[in-house]
């Protein structure tokens, strides 16, 4: 989870447009992989039922989005999702490069 936040964030620091497609995008990914991860065995319910947390707030900033919202707000959301991502990250050592190991067999 940590590595897909942070992922988002550098881009916007290095000139990406943030889209609710994109992050549309990065939901749809992160819910599959869950989903798989857990299927896999590979992290508890705890782990993916926290996780939701993550995914749920890219939702919200992806309507809010929509709406047209002020990028200082967007950046503002972003930051308390990267908050709790490094939250999760050490709650559940390993599972934002678990996540990422999915991306190549996935896309």
């Amino acid at each position: 989870m940590l590595s897909c936040i942070s992922k988002i964030i550098e881009g916007k620091s290095n000139g990406e447009n943030w889209t609710s497609d994109m992050l549309n995008l990065e939901i749809e990914y992160i819910s599959k992989t869950l989903e798989l991860m857990r299927d896999a065995q590979q992290i508890s319910n705890d782990a993916y039922l926290d996780s939701g947390s993550i995914q749920g707030g890219l939702t919200v900033i992806s309507s809010l989005m929509e709406q047209d919202i002020s990028e200082n707000e967007i950046n503002s959301l972003m930051q308390t999702l990267y908050s709790r991502a490094v939250n999760l990250e050490e709650k559940y050592p390993g599972l934002s490069d678990t996540l990422e190991s999915y991306r190549v067999s996935i896309l």
